[in-house]
């Protein structure tokens, strides 16, 4: 017996998690934000530039997103914030 996690917040994995019919049963939320902060970091560093907002001179070695779990107990509140796949 096993259980998955993943759908990286889609809808239709939140959908699936509620309907507690199969081996996933949680997942996360998915900022759509974090692949475009990413690459903009990612050249940042490449460029060896800090960012001009941070007090910091130089590009942080890492940054830490919010991320929520998601269940069949709370699929509700988050269903909503899925992007369907």
């Amino acid at each position: 017996e096993f259980f998955m996690v993943g759908g990286a917040g889609s809808a239709n994995a939140m959908r699936d998690i509620k309907a507690d019919s199969g081996v996933l049963k949680a997942t996360v939320t998915y900022s759509p934000t974090m692949a475009a902060s990413a690459i903009k970091i990612a050249r940042l560093i490449a460029q060896g530039k800090g960012m001009s907002d941070l007090l910091e001179q130089q590009v942080p070695q890492s940054i830490t997103l919010t991320s929520e779990t998601v269940t069949k107990d709370n699929a509700d509140k988050y269903l909503p914030t899925g992007f369907e796949s």
